[in-house]
């Protein structure tokens, strides 16, 4: 086993709910993916929540499947389980929810999703082709904590199915975090989530991930870091003062495509407070970064919030990154598409 399969392996199994054993509930758990393949880009996201309804067993799950494909629009679908169709230990590196899973074997991820109400269906290999970074007990406000892996550059293989089309996927570049912890959704947080890949281009050594969370104004921030690898390894890190984000304009579409589609009625019209373009700048020791993302299209999951009757809207945001700068005395370039995340009211 690679250096790099260890990393994975030792750091990204399942961390599950306490809630089945008599611990505390309100656990959520995701592993979630990119990928991006000429022409197509496509979200999976695999997600165990506790149900937190009042009345309702301590002990029971909601699992998710979330699928987004967007070609010229948006489409996919939101997919719930029943417990008995779901296989996914605590410690393991797999879930199986009905037809569908995900693995980390052989060294690679393997993804294969059929959706049940879409022509959209994915069999993909990913291998990982730098080292995880893990950050633990991260505040999003006086609430508990969240704690998430990222693992930022991969390359995928297989094929899609897309409304009876089969799309073959060659070394597409990809990208995967994980995402567990108790907290409530309808809380005072946010956050701005997004990452670079040199799109198509081996050669090119960077990648990068930029994570913002604060409240839902935007006025005050929890915590900032941008995080650079170069190769397998992380490179550099800038936190707190050292990293300023720009928001520019808004992203004004003519159609936002939201799952699961019934919450269309709860959360109807097309404003977003997705920016135009999100300009992130790190410095510190010497070094310098500029990263930019344009944004060109969006979709929004949209969930009810656990102890209130608002919503929590995840917007999904299709764009193109660009990194630029020098760091340790090298220069470094990259320009990729790229999924961003953006989660508000």
């Amino acid at each position: 086993m690679s250096a790099i399969e260890r990393a994975v392996a030792d750091a990204d199994w399942l961390r599950r709910s306490p809630a089945a054993r008599g611990g505390d509930g309100g656990h959520k758990e995701w592993w979630h993916f990119c990928v991006y393949a000429p022409g197509v880009d496509v979200l999976v996201n695999f997600s165990l929540v506790d149900d937190v309804r009042p009345g309702c067993d301590p002990a029971r799950e909601f699992a998710r499947l979330v699928v987004l494909v967007r070609e010229r629009e948006w489409d996919g679908d939101v997919e719930v389980f029943e417990s008995a169709e779901v296989e996914a230990a605590g410690g393991g590196l797999h879930m199986r929810f009905g037809d569908n899973r995900v693995a980390f074997e052989g060294g690679r991820y393997v993804i294969e999703v059929r959706l049940q109400r879409r022509p959209i269906a994915v069999s993909l290999v990913l291998a990982p082709r730098c080292v995880p970074s893990l950050a633990n007990n991260i505040r999003l406000d006086p609430g508990p904590p969240i704690n998430w892996l990222v693992l930022p550059r991969m390359v995928a293989s297989g094929t899609l199915t897309l409304g009876g089309r089969t799309v073959a996927v060659e070394r597409a570049s990809a990208y995967h975090d994980h995402n567990w912890g108790h907290f409530a959704w309808g809380r005072d947080f946010a956050w701005e989530w997004g990452y670079g890949l040199p799109e198509g281009d081996d050669a090119n050594p960077w990648s990068m991930v930029f994570v913002r969370l604060s409240d839902r104004a935007h006025t005050r921030a929890y915590m900032q870091a941008l995080f650079l690898w170069r190769g397998a390894l992380q490179h550099r890190v800038w936190r707190a003062a050292d990293v300023s984000v720009e928001r520019v304009g808004l992203l004004r579409a003519s159609r936002v495509f939201k799952l699961p589609r019934v919450m269309s009625l709860v959360a109807p019209g097309t404003v977003t407070d997705v920016p135009r373009a999100l300009v992130v700048r790190a410095r510190g020791d010497g070094d310098e970064v500029e990263c930019r993302f344009d944004a060109e299209d969006v979709a929004a999951v949209v969930i009810p919030n656990d102890h209130d009757p608002g919503v929590t809207v995840i917007h999904e945001v299709s764009g193109v990154v660009s990194v630029t700068g020098r760091v340790r005395g090298e220069a470094l370039a990259m320009r990729g598409r790229a999924i961003f995340e953006f989660l508000g009211a």
